[in-house]
Parts: structure tokens; C-alpha cells; sequence
């Protein structure tokens, strides 16, 4: 059977699976498993065998795709795996070694070693019966995840779409577990369901495919090892993603970094011309495993005036612009892919991910020299990031240039900036420099226009009167707190710089509308 036959034969298959249409699924599936043995179509014909009955054929083919899984050193394709082994082995009756292969599921989330034995297959009392209970398994995945276990005994949220593929196989490792549990205690002491039959967390038997069929396997599907390093990342990016804000003014920026329960003296900041690094010290960790957070900024700054304060939340960094304008956002280009900040919980898309890969002149993966994957994740992915980094530094970037450590405003008194009434340090106003523009909010894209370049018709005109407002509204909004700033912002934007609040209690709740001034027209644009 030709290739294109082959996978023709197996995409019929899957779409008749996911139709319901089983027995015609697995003729298909079967068709294209005599020439080519996937993983992904051993699991969907595993799904059909479940639903005609065919429990041991089922676990034969989970158990077959976890071989070529772990053969891959594909973590994702082994925790799918060993969730379809449980579901086969659960209908099987067999409760105990359902829960045994849920847990090395959930544990392959967690990110264990693959050929970590943990041991659990050997929970047993002096009667063979195993031993973990329902209410362990619910008070671990209430004490360590959301989602919380709800009054069905299932974790809640399950059917809702997930925030990421490692969240779901995570819930449904917690799911099985549970199911597997609760039917387990509802047997006699001493009864089969109760015994652990399971022998190795990886099966080796003579019905698995041959190492040829393997290595042909992997050679026909994965047509871009990139695709394989990108699923590992996209596991190992939300495992240890932080969030992140900020916002900019025409001269500066305010970074804050989501950390919780940090000591002042548990992060580090290192400042260049147009990258930030903020290292973990004394005993902390936080972001990307065994390495600092880098931000490669999407212009330059002042490495000298940077300034940051560790609170009981967050990180805050500020930032002085080397020149005043305004940016088209925080990071330059890729730069996301490198330091491990997520804004509203998105995530890297796989078209960055190849774009950034083939900007930074990267061909094969060897080039890398990446440690094992299955090995140790974490370290796989601190390798990863280091490698990429240095080719950012190699490209265009300055972290190889002299550093300044930042000032950290709550340590010491030199040049600090006038505190508000929340503790917050304030960025100082920066020198006048030609081409700048006044700090306060700014509705248009361009930035503030700087009226002191302007040339005036009426020599005679007092400016001033203007520099003066300019400075007062200036030193409002660096001198105010929080909600004072939200105010100005959020009124002065909605009404396109026809209005300007102070008061947080009255703009939270209001919308502005533009209210132009005796003789003007207000016009949408178009």
C-alpha cells in the first residue's frame, strides 16, 4: 500500500471513529496499522476497541503506542498513552492497575521522569490489596491543582475547553484516578479488582512492533523534528509561565513581573541598553528552571536609571526610554518565545515559534546539543532557552555589553524617588531633551506632541502659560497614587483628551464622552 494510501485510509478512520461508526473505524484504522504503526492511530483504535467491548485489544494498542512513545521520548504521546492503558484496564475491572497507570499519567504532567520508578505498583498490604483510597487522591488534587474536586467526586471544569493540552491530560489523569478509586472501594476485600496485575510501567512484549517498525514509524511522521521540539516546549512554556504587565508613558515604562511571597533580596535586576535580566538569589525560584527571566526590549534605554521593587505580589521595574516616544510594545520581535511572560494567559503560537527558530539562522536541532528530553524536562528546557538566548545576544542584542546593576528603591536611600501613600517609587522626571513629550496619558498613537517645537504665527504669543500647564499636569500625574494615575488615564483616552479626573471612585464607573471645546466639532475617524 502506498503512502498516500495509507494515510488515506487512516484519516477515514479517524473521522469514522469520532463519528461513532467503530467497526468500519477499526477496518480502516487496521488497513493502515499493517503498513505504518502511528501511535495516534493505535490510540484512536484503542477509543473504538473501548466502545465495542474489546477491552484486551484495547490495552494491547494503548500499550503499543506507549512502547513507540517512550522509544520517541514523546512525553505527551506517553501520558496520552498510559490514560487510554487506565481506560482499558478500568473497563477490564481491573481497578487498581488503572489507577497505577492514571498516576504515572498525572505524573508525566508533572513533569517526572519517564523511567522514574516511583514505586506505586507496590502499594500493597500484606493482603496484595492496594492501598491508596479515594480520599488521599481527592485531598492532593484539591491541596496541589485547580481544578478543585467537585460534590460528584469528578474535578470540576472537566468538558470545558482547557487553557492548555497538559492541563487537560492533567484532569483527565484525575479523573480516571478517581473513577478508578471509587469503583475499587466498592469491592470486597481481597477481590481481583482490588490486585495489581502490572509488571512494568513499560510493557516489552512480543506483541509490540519491532525497533524497525519504529524507527520507520518516526521517520515517515516526523517530517520536521522541529514540530517535536516545539510540543516539548509548549509543555515545559506553561509548566513555567509568569504574568506579566505593564504600561508606558513617552518616557518611560513599568514592568510588573507576578511573583508572590518574594524578600527584597530574593531577585536581582540587571539592566543594558536593551535587555533586562531579573535573577533569582538567595534560595528563590521563579520563571524558566535554573536560569534568570531575560527581556530583549523592543527599543533602548537607560541601563543607569533602571529601578525596581520586590513587593509582596509582584516585581515592579522601571524604566527611563533613552529617547521619548512611544513603543509599538514591550519586547522586540520573537523575544516572547525566550522569557517564559505570559499577558492574559496567552501563549506562543507555533507560527512565532518556526519564525523566531528561522530568524535566528537556526537549521537542525542538533545544533542545540539539547539534553534527553524524557530524561529530565527541566533541564531540556533551560538548555533550550540559554541557547536561544545567546543566539538573540549573537544576532543584534547588547547583554554582552557592560552591565548596570538596577537600583533596588527598597534598599537604599540614594536618589530615591518621592514615594506615594501605597509605597510605590515613582519614575523621576527625566531632563528635557529635544523631540520629548510631556509624561502624562496620550490618546493618540503617535505620542504627546510636543508643543514647544511648534512654530508659532504670533511672535508676540505667551508660550509660557502653556510649558507651565504642561509641568503641572506633568508633576499630577508622577506625584499621584494608583488610582489617581488609573483616573487621569482612563478619562483623558475615552474622552480623546477632552477630559481629565482625578478621582478613581467617579471615572471606574463612568464613560467619557468627548466633549470638544465652544467652536469645535467632535469627528470619527475615518
Amino acid at each position: 500500500m502506498s503512502s498516500a494510501s495509507v494515510n488515506a485510509h487512516a484519516d477515514a478512520g479517524l473521522r469514522a471513529v469520532a463519528k461513532g461508526a467503530y467497526a468500519n473505524g477499526i477496518k480502516l484504522l487496521t488497513q493502515a496499522l499493517d503498513t505504518h504503526n502511528a501511535p495516534s492511530w493505535l490510540m484512536e483504535r484503542s477509543k473504538a476497541y473501548v466502545r465495542v467491548d474489546r477491552y484486551a485489544d484495547a490495552l494491547d494498542d494503548a500499550e503499543k503506542a506507549l512502547h513507540i512513545a517512550l522509544d520517541r521520548g514523546n512525553r505527551d504521546l506517553m501520558a496520552d498513552a498510559q490514560l487510554r492503558r487506565a481506560i482499558a484496564l478500568y473497563r477490564m475491572q481491573k481497578f487498581a492497575d488503572a489507577d497505577v497507570c492514571a498516576f504515572w499519567a498525572y505524573r508525566l504532567t508533572e513533569g517526572a521522569k519517564a523511567r522514574q520508578d516511583d514505586g506505586q505498583r507496590n502499594m500493597v498490604d500484606e493482603n496484595g490489596d492496594y492501598i491508596p483510597r479515594l480520599q488521599e487522591v481527592k485531598a492532593e488534587a484539591e491541596k496541589k491543582y485547580a481544578p478543585k474536586v467537585g460534590k460528584d467526586g469528578l474535578p470540576e471544569g472537566i468538558g470545558r475547553t482547557e487553557r492548555s493540552r497538559i492541563e487537560s491530560q492533567r484532569n483527565q489523569a484525575l479523573t480516571w484516578r478517581i473513577q478508578a478509586l471509587t469503583a475499587m472501594d466498592k469491592l470486597p476485600l481481597g477481590h481481583d479488582g482490588r490486585k495489581i496485575h502490572l509488571t512494568e510501567m513499560y510493557p516489552n512484549s512480543s506483541n509490540l512492533p519491532t525497533s524497525n517498525d519504529t524507527v520507520q514509524d518516526a521517520a515517515d511522521e516526523a517530517v520536521d523534528p522541529w514540530e517535536q521540539v516545539w510540543t516539548q516546549y509548549e509543555t515545559e512554556w506553561h509548566k513555567h509561565k509568569l504574568r506579566h504587565s505593564f504600561y508606558q508613558t513617552d518616557t518611560g515604562l513599568t514592568i510588573d513581573i507576578f511573583v508572590k511571597n518574594l524578600s527584597p533580596e530574593q531577585a536581582v535586576i540587571e539592566s543594558y541598553p536593551d535587555a533586562i535580566k531579573i535573577i533569582p538569589a538567595q534560595g528563590a525560584a521563579f520563571g524558566p528552571p535554573g536560569g534568570p527571566i531575560v527581556i530583549f526590549l523592543a527599543d533602548r534605554i537607560d541601563p543607569q536609571a533602571t529601578k525596581y521593587t520586590v513587593k509582596s505580589m509582584k516585581i515592579e521595574v522601571i524604566l527611563k526610554k533613552e529617547t521619548p516616544r512611544k513603543w509599538s510594545g514591550l519586547r522586540c520581535r520573537h523575544a516572547d518565545i525566550v522569557d517564559n511572560l505570559t499577558i492574559a494567559n496567552r501563549a506562543p503560537h507555533p507560527t512565532d515559534f518556526s519564525q523566531c527558530i528561522e530568524a535566528l539562522g537556526l537549521e537542525k536541532v542538533s545544533e542545540l546539543q539539547l539534553p534527553n528530553y524524557a530524561t529530565d524536562p527541566s533541564a531540556w528546557y533551560a538548555t533550550l532557552l540559554q541557547k536561544l538566548r545567546s543566539k538573540f545576544s549573537d544576532r543584534d542584542r547588547s547583554t554582552s555589553q557592560p552591565k548596570t546593576e538596577a537600583h533596588n528603591s527598597a534598599q537604599s536611600d540614594i536618589s530615591r524617588p518621592r514615594p506615594t501613600s501605597d509605597g510605590v517609587r515613582l519614575v523621576p522626571p527625566g531632563e528635557k531633551k529635544s523631540g520629548g513629550g510631556p509624561a502624562y496619558p496620550t490618546s493618540s498613537k503617535n505620542g504627546p506632541k510636543n508643543w514647544d517645537n511648534m512654530d508659532l504665527d504670533d511672535e508676540d504669543e505667551d508660550t509660557s502659560k502653556e510649558g507651565d500647564v504642561n509641568s503641572f499636569f506633568q508633576q499630577i500625574y508622577k506625584d499621584s497614587d494608583d488610582d489617581t494615575r488609573r483616573a487621569m488615564m482612563k478619562s483623558f483616552v475615552e474622552s480623546n483628551g477632552t477630559a481629565l479626573s482625578t478621582s478613581w471612585n467617579d471615572a471606574s464607573s463612568k464613560t467619557y464622552k468627548t466633549q470638544p471645546p465652544d467652536g469645535a466639532e467632535a469627528k470619527k475617524w475615518e
